[in-house]
């Protein structure tokens, strides 16, 4: 990896760092998931600084080029992301469910009251 293409990368890694921090601050996005972010940008940041101990892990690990295994590992990553993301969206649909359900009980229960109280005063 070059020099330049080190600079970028860590460039754009920082970048990436400081806007999780801005989201986060301006209250855009919650903490419990800014640590998977910061988790995210801390590896792009290693992967810019150390990129010459990738190339010796990605030959370890049998790969052919070290492209091929920042390719994967990223793919790897994206899956576990999406992995989280589907359980965070599925629980807070089972809470919206539950939530309106509550709502149109109380709904019903409020009709009712006026109802009864309508007719008493009638």
């Amino acid at each position: 990896m070059t020099l330049m293409l080190r600079f970028v990368a860590g460039l754009f890694a920082a970048g990436f760092l400081l806007m999780i921090f801005e989201l986060v601050r301006r209250r855009r996005l919650k903490e419990n998931y800014s640590l998977t972010w910061f988790f995210v940008g801390g590896c792009v940041m290693a992967f810019a600084l150390f990129g010459d101990q990738m190339d010796a892990l990605s030959h370890f690990l049998g790969f052919a080029q070290t492209s091929n295994a920042i390719l994967v590992f990223s793919v790897f990553l994206i899956l576990v992301l999406l992995l989280g993301l589907s359980v965070a969206v599925s629980r807070l649909s089972g809470l919206v469910q539950t939530m309106a359900q509550e709502i149109g009980i109380l709904k019903n229960q409020l009709e009712e009251e006026r109802n009864r109280s309508g007719r008493l005063r009638g």
